[in-house]
């Protein structure tokens, strides 16, 4: 329990007294510690005094070393104060609609795709085009973006937009 609150201390930068008040406060975080709503909560000397003795002997490392080994096996990036928001805008085609031009051949956009999307009145909605996949942070400044047709999910430029 007590290790897991020095997790959350590290990830939000919170000093021995903030983390103390968070743990009495937030919900989540006494979840997080699995700390029942009756218990009390380690005062901040008691977490002060746990995280020398933990950095004192070594263990600090150790344990760390535990929780991201399985991370980076799998490749996760973790960056401290990092928010990113990937999401995609459709952007229909010029020309959507399948034609013939005066040639013969077909006007439709050959690098757009149909992109299937469930609308929120439940009905599903077809639109021939492309996708502007972007990396937001939370203040909506635009880290990175990707261009493809239609028909790609975001799950296959999702590693591309954040390794940018």
């Amino acid at each position: 329990m007590m290790f897991k609150a020095l997790l959350l201390q590290s990830e939000y930068g919170l000093s021995d007294p903030a983390l103390e008040k968070q743990l009495a406060r937030d919900l989540l975080f006494r979840r997080f510690v699995q700390l029942g709503l009756s218990e009390g909560v380690p005062d901040h000397s008691t977490l002060w005094h746990f995280r020398k003795l933990l950095e004192k002997s070594g263990l600090y490392e150790q344990l760390l070393d535990v929780i991201n080994q399985p991370l980076s096996a799998r490749g996760l990036l973790i960056r401290r104060g990092e928010v990113s928001i990937i999401d995609a805008s459709v952007i229909e085609a010029n020309q959507h609609r399948p034609g013939r031009g005066k040639d013969g051949h077909n006007t439709q956009d050959q690098e757009a795709g149909y992109n299937v999307k469930q609308g929120s009145d439940g009905k599903r909605k077809t639109t021939y085009g492309f996708k502007a996949h972007r990396n937001v942070e939370e203040d909506g400044f635009i880290k990175c973006y990707d261009m493809t047709a239609g028909n790609v999910h975001n799950s296959q430029v999702f590693e591309c937009l954040l390794s940018r």
